[in-house]
C-alpha cells in the first residue's frame, strides 16, 4: 500500500515539472478566471508603455486627421462613394470607432476649449455652408444652416458653449454672429471686421485696418458685444493673437528688419510679460507670413515653428525648429526640427502636439520625438 502511494506521488511531480515547462496559452486564461482581476483600474498608456499605433486605412480613402478628441484618441476623416466619415482613432490602443457620419464633404471640425461640443463645417452640393454642432457621442446638437460664403469660428475661451461666428458674405459684407449652444440663441451685430479674438468674457480685439489707405500696421481694438463700444489699445501691430487671460502681439520696428518682435501680455494682471524675436521670411506682398504655433494656457507655454534665418519664404528651405517659450519666464527650449512651417494641433493636456498638412503626424513634447500616424 505504501509503494503505491509513492508510486503515485512521483507521477503527480513528474506530471508538475512537464506542465511547468509548458507554454502559457491564450486559451489556458479560462481555466483561472477565478483568480484574475480586471486590469480597468490600470491607466492605458501604462498597460501599452505609450507605443503608439498607426492609422490603418486606405490611402484613397483618408482626407485628414482633423481634431483631438481627448489627450489620448483623435478624430480623422475618410470619404468613400460620397459619404463623409469621421472616425475617432485611440493612439495607444489602436481601437477604432465611427464617430459621425453625413453625406456630404466635411471641411473642417473645430473642438470647443473644454472638447464637449465639436463644430462641424459642411458644404452641400449648391455650395451652401452649414454648421452642425455634435456632443462627445457624435449627436448633433444644433445645426446653423446657410452661414454664409465663407466664414470663421471663434470659440469662447471663458464659456466654453459660447462662440464668434464672422462670416464672409456675397456682397464682401461681414456678418458677425454670437451663438450661445445651451439655450440656442443667436445676436447679430454689425461689424465690420472678420479677424476677432476673444479677450475676456464678453470683449473681442480687431486690428483696425484702414480700407482707404492700406498700411503695414494697424491699432489694436476692444469691441464690448454687450455696449457694442470700441476701445483703442495699442498702436501700429501686424497681428495678434489671443489666449486664455493672454494676449500676443507682433511688431516690427521696420519693413526692411530681419526680424519681428513677439510680446505677450497678462490681460488678467495688465502686465507685459516677455518678448523675444522670431526671424522674417518675406512675401513681397501686403500680407505678413506668421509661422505655426500653438498656446498651453497650463502651463502657459508657447510652442512656435521658428526659422533658422530670415529670407524669402518662396525660396526658403533650410527647415524650422519646434521651440517652447515659457511665457512668464521667457526660458526658451528646442524641441524637434521639422522641414516645412506646418499646421500644428496641441492636444488637450498640452503634452502632444499633431502637425503635418493633414496632421498626420504627431510630437511628443515630454520626450521630444517625432512619428507619424499614417504610413503607407
Amino acid at each position: 500500500m505504501l509503494k503505491n502511494i509513492f508510486f503515485i506521488i512521483a507521477i503527480f511531480l513528474m506530471v508538475s515539472c512537464i506542465q511547468a515547462d509548458k507554454p502559457f496559452l491564450i486559451r489556458d486564461v479560462s481555466i483561472y478566471s477565478n483568480n484574475l482581476v480586471k486590469k480597468n483600474g490600470v491607466p492605458l498608456v501604462l498597460r501599452n508603455n505609450e507605443l503608439l499605433h498607426r492609422i490603418d486605412t486606405n490611402r484613397y480613402s483618408f482626407v485628414t486627421v482633423n481634431e483631438w478628441f481627448d489627450h489620448e484618441s483623435i478624430l480623422y476623416l475618410t470619404d468613400e462613394n460620397g459619404i463623409s466619415y469621421l472616425n475617432k482613432f485611440h493612439l495607444f490602443s489602436g481601437e477604432n470607432e465611427l464617430f459621425f457620419q453625413i453625406n456630404e464633404p466635411i471641411l473642417r471640425v473645430d473642438a470647443n476649449p473644454d472638447f464637449s461640443v465639436f463644430a462641424i463645417e459642411i458644404t452641400s452640393l449648391d455650395r451652401e455652408k452649414h454648421l452642425y454642432f455634435v456632443n462627445r457621442k457624435g449627436t448633433i446638437i444644433h445645426t446653423l444652416n446657410n452661414v454664409g460664403e465663407e466664414f470663421q469660428i471663434y470659440w469662447n475661451p471663458y464659456r466654453n458653449h459660447e462662440l464668434i461666428i464672422a462670416a464672409l458674405q456675397s456682397d464682401y459684407s461681414v456678418k458677425l454672429k454670437e451663438l450661445n449652444l445651451v439655450d440656442k440663441s443667436i445676436i447679430d451685430f454689425n461689424f465690420e471686421y472678420s479677424y476677432v479674438q476673444w479677450i475676456n468674457e464678453s470683449d473681442l480685439a480687431f486690428l483696425k485696418w484702414d480700407l482707404l489707405s492700406p498700411s503695414f500696421y494697424a491699432p489694436l481694438y476692444t469691441y464690448s458685444l454687450e455696449t457694442e463700444k470700441k476701445v483703442k489699445k495699442v498702436d501700429d501691430i501686424i497681428a495678434f493673437f489671443s489666449y486664455y487671460n493672454h494676449l500676443l502681439t507682433i511688431t516690427i520696428d521696420d519693413i526692411d528688419k530681419e526680424y519681428s518682435q513677439y510680446t505677450f501680455y497678462d490681460m488678467e494682471r495688465n502686465k507685459k510679460l516677455t518678448q523675444f524675436q522670431v526671424p522674417i521670411l518675406n512675401t513681397y506682398s501686403e500680407q505678413w507670413w506668421i509661422p505655426s504655433h500653438a498656446f498651453d494656457k497650463e502651463s502657459k507655454t508657447f510652442y512656435i515653428l521658428k526659422p533658422s534665418n530670415g529670407g524669402d519664404l518662396f525660396s526658403y528651405s533650410e527647415g524650422f525648429s519646434l521651440v517652447s517659450i515659457q511665457v512668464e519666464t521667457g526660458k526658451e527650449i528646442m524641441i524637434v526640427n521639422i522641414d516645412e512651417n506646418y499646421p500644428l494641433k496641441l492636444s488637450p493636456d498640452g503634452r502632444r502636439l499633431l502637425f503635418g498638412y493633414q496632421l498626420e503626424g504627431i510630437i511628443d513634447l515630454k520626450k521630444r520625438e517625432k512619428n507619424r500616424l499614417i504610413y503607407w
